[in-house]
């Protein structure tokens, strides 16, 4: 009972995060989960009371493997420069083989002004803006990288980077490897910057 209670949820999730992808927010429902879900609206209820509810758990599960990631990075050894690329690449992988989660990038400010997922999703971007300003701030103090940016310039250089690969996608400006195209920029960029 509990397995099927697990995967029936995820498979909410997942909708909701496909429909999201393909439609947009605002035609997130009940009845559009619960067609695109083979699911009846009486079920989705027992899962969740309604779609912010819904939301809270999306969001969550956008940040999910954030600590995970983190803590893999931190462990690597090397140059804090290479923990840069490693971040880079393993949010490329990320959103690569999930790319309808990645597109929950461009929908940071609806999510902000729902006041259920407001604050998951500003403690999530917070936690991944200031990880990558630590990394960073870490080569400053090495002496890997030269010092005419700040660590938050860099880390917003990344970030910034990383929606507009996001948007190419959705525009159909760019149809290449994500993982690939934030390779390149995250290589260009320690060249740039590296002493």
């Amino acid at each position: 009972m509990t397995e099927s209670f697990i995967s029936t949820k995820d498979r909410i999730i997942s909708t909701a995060i496909e429909i999201i992808s393909d439609s947009g927010l605002s035609s997130l429902t009940t009845k559009t989960i619960s067609q695109k879900a083979n699911l009846s609206e009486p079920l989705l209820y027992r899962f969740y009371g309604d779609v912010n509810e819904l939301l809270v758990d999306v969001a969550q599960y956008f940040f999910r493997f954030d600590k995970g990631i983190r803590k893999t990075i931190q462990s690597k050894q090397g140059t804090c420069l290479e923990k840069v690329k490693a971040y880079v690449e393993d949010y490329a992988i990320y959103f690569e083989n999930y790319s309808s989660l990645s597109v929950l990038m461009l929908q940071y400010e609806e999510l902000l002004h729902i006041p259920a997922t407001r604050d998951i999703m500003v403690a999530g971007a917070e936690g991944r803006r200031v990880f990558v300003t630590n990394l960073f701030q870490d080569a400053l103090d090495a002496g890997e990288i030269r010092d005419d940016l700040r660590s938050e310039e860099l880390a917003d250089l990344v970030h910034g980077y990383m929606h507009a690969a996001c948007l190419k996608r959705r525009f159909g400006i760019h149809k290449g490897s994500f993982r690939m195209d934030m390779c390149m920029f995250i290589e260009k960029l320690c060249e740039i910057i590296a002493k």
